[in-house]
């Protein structure tokens, strides 16, 4: 595990705002219902991601970035988002031991992500 960066749980109130916004069908609004969705589906990316990594799968790891940068951005965890990007540009230059490292950074970050997700 790596030393969180605080800046990693920053959640974007405008996107925020404009998920709450939109109908939803249920009970629940929109944005609960994806912020379950980001927890599940974030929680098996980064899990996928450091096993992709730990058997060099450059091109598998950068695949799973991809991903979990889209869907931590639709939700408004722009700097996670970012930070997902930076270890994707990592995977797909090959220097797979940044990337390693950025890693840790993010699994730190994660629960305290998806507490302040939960609070928004």
């Amino acid at each position: 595990m790596g030393v969180m960066d605080d800046s990693l749980t920053q959640i974007d109130p405008r996107v925020v705002a404009e998920l709450r916004r939109l109908p939803a069908r249920g009970s629940a609004d929109l944005f609960v219902k994806l912020v379950g969705l980001f927890e599940i589906s974030s929680a098996e990316a980064l899990a996928q991601l450091q096993i992709a990594l730990q058997i060099s799968a450059a091109g598998q790891a950068a695949a799973i970035c991809h991903k979990l940068k889209s869907i931590a951005g639709n939700i408004g965890a722009v700097a996670f988002a970012r930070e997902v990007g930076r270890i994707e540009r990592h995977c797909v230059e090959g220097d797979l031991a940044r990337a390693r490292d950025l890693l840790g950074g993010l699994q730190a970050a994660h629960p305290t992500l998806l507490a302040e997700l939960a609070r928004s």
